[in-house]
């Protein structure tokens, strides 16, 4: 059973929206998203959807990587400032050549790759839902959280990997068919996702709250 105290600052923490405290607690929590977001990245869900026989391209198949959910469950469990911390140091770390945390390796290099522009984005994603999630919380605030998250780095990332393609010279169909695939087959499954990741992270963000004292 959860004490009568317990209840009280968790409906206190709701109603106020209280930031989360900087403890070792943090650090660990931290820890545990940037964890998170890498087992993400090589994470592969199998995605199989039968639009009909009438349909043209009337059978949808791709791989989905969860990996923009999660960053928008950091942003939502750790708020703006220690979700961007987060963020931020996952990306310094892929950019290393000690720490192969992107989905095709890592390194200074990698900022020439087609979908660079996606991982940059993470960082406007977390300050854009986090301002969604200041003050009192509600489902639709929660909705455009998730909605502006979820736009930023697929609209951020397009942007990135149009000028790549543009410096390596590459044709328009190569362009349009990248985006198809990696953004508009996958953008309702990433909404989706999303707003039941801040879901579960604003409940659990009033949890930890208490734990931390």
């Amino acid at each position: 059973m959860i004490s009568k105290r317990v209840k009280a600052e968790i409906t206190k923490f709701h109603k106020k929206n209280y930031r989360i405290k900087f403890c070792l607690g943090t650090l660990a929590i931290m820890s545990v998203c940037i964890a998170v977001i890498i087992i993400a990245t090589f994470t592969q869900v199998k995605i199989n959807f039968n639009l009909g026989e009438d349909s043209i391209g009337s059978y949808l198949k791709f791989e989905y990587i969860p990996q923009i959910p999660v960053i928008l469950f950091t942003a939502a469990l750790l708020g703006e400032c220690w979700g961007l911390i987060a963020v931020i140091t996952y990306i310094l770390m892929g950019l290393t050549p000690f720490f192969p945390v992107f989905a095709l390796g890592g390194g200074l290099s990698y900022v020439f790759q087609y979908n660079f522009g996606y991982i940059f984005a993470y960082i406007f994603a977390v300050l854009i839902s986090s301002k969604f999630l200041k003050g009192r919380i509600s489902v639709l605030n929660m909705v455009k959280a998730a909605v502006f998250g979820v736009l930023a780095i697929h609209i951020i990332g397009i942007l990135y990997m149009s000028v790549i393609a543009v410096l390596r010279h590459d044709s328009f169909d190569f362009v349009t068919n990248w985006i198809y695939y990696q953004s508009i087959s996958k953008l309702l499954y990433d909404l989706v996702f999303s707003f039941m990741a801040i879901l579960i992270a604003r409940g659990l963000r009033r949890v930890l709250w208490v734990l931390m004292g």
